[in-house]
């Protein structure tokens, strides 16, 4: 062999152990990253025996990677899904094709003291290997878990607070809603004493009056919580063929016992309602048109002689639009996002439960409740009804 031959030689044998200590200085960067990885790598092959671990395996699952390469990676799974995993090598085998290569999913696994545990699995196919491999990229999700169960858990505690705060809140309302009605039975029983104290038989008449007030506003009353009581229970509301007119005359008569209506004049402008007539619960229905009012005379409380004007229109759909119209002060863009929104409220002894009941009233009975800027100020705050048609006659017996 000549001296060329020989440096030829040399170069070969030293190419061949530098490209040797490459691939050995790879491979073990390769494992660095892998030890370093706070996710679990595990290769198996075909027949799911484990040829790899990271050191994150051994701390995940307890086992040392003695006790896990050359066994089956079957150990790791609990009993209930080892059918499952099985399933899938064997489809594998005999069709080359795996509908778990490339996707994640949830599942449980198990660690050496047999303790269940919940995983997210990602499988992949080592391609261009000497046989089948796969490698499977295990993540921990048990803190992942144990944070949405005590996520669940907060909602459903402020759920709780908030159901047990609007509890308050309705309770506070009902006693603003029935006030009225209660002060009115005062006002009149005390009128009553003092006409009886008179000993003038004169008064006989008007000592009537008073009783009838009394039984009026007592009945007022009593089917205003009966209403609200079916309202949150979610029952269905009586409904019946209502004469509209006669419903809108006695509830500006009703919200006429308001002082306040003394300073202010109330202007009805109902020639559109005459002989209309609605499918409706008489009762919720003047709530809202009370609850309207009391709203308006809130927002023109301190214009004193600022009207307040009432009235009825017929609408291209064939509904009836009831509104409200004030001169007050308005609602600004931002109030008005959410002007139905419950417990929202821009007054300060306010509920904020006023509008968002009676939009429920309203779009229970198929109408629709609305607001809009008045001219050339204050607000507008309409409702629209179906009218009464015979098909509803079904619903009416139903309903009685």
């Amino acid at each position: 062999m000549s001296q060329a031959d020989q440096l030829t030689l040399a170069q070969v044998l030293s190419s061949e152990d530098s490209s040797a200590q490459n691939i050995k200085d790879a491979s073990a960067r390769l494992l660095a990253i892998l030890d370093a990885s706070p996710d679990a790598f595990i290769i198996i092959d075909q027949d799911g025996k484990i040829e790899l671990v990271n050191a994150t395996v051994e701390s995940m699952f307890l086992y040392s990677k003695e006790e896990l390469l050359g066994h089956n990676v079957n150990m790791l799974i609990p009993d209930s899904v080892k059918h499952a995993h099985n399933t899938y090598l064997s489809s594998y085998k005999e069709s080359g094709n795996s509908n778990i290569i490339g996707t994640g999913r949830k599942l449980r696994a198990k660690k050496s003291d047999g303790k269940e545990f919940p995983i997210y699995l990602s499988v992949g196919e080592i391609k261009h290997a000497s046989h089948a491999q796969f490698v499977g990229i295990i993540r921990d999700i048990s803190s992942e878990e144990q944070y949405q169960t005590t996520l669940i858990d907060n909602q459903q505690k402020l759920t709780q607070a908030a159901r047990l705060s609007s509890m308050g809140e309705l309770a506070a309302s009902i006693a603003h809603e029935i006030n009225q009605p209660l002060t009115a039975i005062s006002n009149y029983a005390q009128a009553a004493k003092r006409l009886l104290s008179s000993n003038d038989t004169d008064k006989t008449k008007m000592i009537h009056q008073a009783l009838d007030g009394i039984e009026s506003q007592a009945q007022r009353a009593n089917e205003f919580i009966a209403g609200l009581k079916a309202l949150a229970n979610k029952h269905a509301s009586h409904r019946e063929r209502v004469a509209l007119l006669p419903l809108m005359q006695e509830s500006v008569k009703l919200a006429q016992l308001d002082a306040r209506v003394l300073n202010h004049e109330i202007i009805l402008d109902l020639e559109e309602g005459q002989g209309i007539e609605v499918f409706a619960d008489p009762i919720q229905i003047q709530q809202v048109l009370l609850n309207l009012i009391r709203n308006a005379l809130d927002a023109i409380e301190q214009v004193k002689g600022s009207p307040l004007l009432i009235r009825t229109t017929r609408l291209p759909n064939s509904d009836i639009e009831i509104s409200v119209a004030d001169c007050g002060t308005g609602i600004e863009k931002q109030t008005a996002e959410r002007i139905f929104t419950p417990f929202f409220t821009t007054k300060t002894s306010g509920m904020g439960i006023g509008l968002a009941v009676c939009k429920t009233i309203i779009n229970a009975h198929g109408g629709c409740i609305y607001f809009a800027e008045n001219v050339p100020k204050g607000c507008i705050f309409s409702f629209s009804l179906p009218l009464f048609n015979k098909n509803q006659r079904q619903i009416e017996k139903t309903h009685g």
